[in-house]
């Protein structure tokens, strides 16, 4: 029997509009009353992933940024920052090929270097979708890096985004762990090497007392591939990116059908989970 579910956010728990169903909430917070803990497991920084545990509920945890932040109830642990001068690095190959770099530091702020058009336009209106997160244009590589950095990233289109993955990998790729997630919003980010979905979640597990093959892990993006690689339990969404679901345990429909929360159901039918109270109805 499984004794702790953990999920991606964005294509797999979240419907397309990155909000979470009403049922799919109902599900989870059944799931956590029959003493089952959530883990939400994201490339998403803590902004984004604390209004999705608002609604879960504070018994809910989650790994944010790929494993550089913690956050549990209403406290946010950090993991692994990105090197200082891995981060320096990546930016002045980031801004000279023609993008814009947005570091997240500490203080969770996301600082970024402007760049001309097309560059900025995917991050004016990354900040007009989040007027919850605070952003702050610089001027220069010196107060980009005013605070301790966790991370770079850029947010890019698909093909864009294809080339400056590439680019980076070639540079830093020794460093640290460039990811690369495509979608209608692709994001290329640089990491400490091992601030990783895998790592972090298999540290917190550990604290849990679970074991490896006692958690299931939903998922749909490339980022997702090191806990699909590690883990023996793990569910394609009906979405998923080929290389994801060709090493999945099972399937499940897709983000918009409320996938996770169907199979969290049918995994208790089946007795892998407990039986789970409380109005769990579409």
């Amino acid at each position: 029997m499984f004794r702790l579910i953990a999920t991606d956010i964005d294509g797999t728990l979240a419907h397309d509009d990155r909000h979470l169903s009403p049922y799919t909430v109902r599900t989870l917070q059944a799931a956590i009353k029959a003493g089952i803990p959530i883990v939400l497991v994201t490339g998403a920084n803590p902004w984004t992933v604390r209004r999705h545990l608002q609604r879960i509920g504070p018994q809910a945890s989650a790994i944010c940024l790929n494993g550089i932040f913690v956050l549990k109830g209403n406290a946010q642990h950090a993991g692994r920052f990105t090197p200082p001068e891995v981060v320096r690095e990546a930016v002045r190959v980031i801004h000279k090929a023609g993008y814009v770099p947005l570091v997240y530091g500490e203080d969770n702020v996301s600082r970024y270097l402007p760049a001309p058009d097309p560059a900025m336009d995917k991050v004016r209106r990354l900040i007009a979708e989040r007027p919850y997160q605070p952003y702050r244009e610089v001027s220069g590589l010196r107060e980009l890096l005013s605070v301790r950095p966790a991370q770079v990233s850029v947010c890019e289109t698909l093909p864009r985004g294809k080339q400056l993955y590439t680019l980076l990998e070639h540079t830093v790729g020794d460093r640290a762990y460039v990811v690369f997630q495509p979608g209608t919003r692709t994001w290329i980010e640089v990491n400490h090497p091992e601030a990783r979905k895998d790592t972090a979640l298999l540290a917190l597990a550990e604290t849990l007392n679970v074991a490896p093959d006692e958690i299931v892990y939903f998922g749909d993006n490339l980022n997702d591939l090191p806990l699909f690689h590690t883990l023996k339990h793990c569910v394609a969404m009906g979405n998923a990116h080929p290389e994801i679901t060709a090493l999945a345990w099972r399937s499940a429909p897709t983000n918009n059908e409320d996938g996770v929360a169907q199979t969290i159901l049918a995994l208790s039918r089946e007795g892998l989970l407990p039986p789970l109270d409380g109005n769990t109805q579409p």
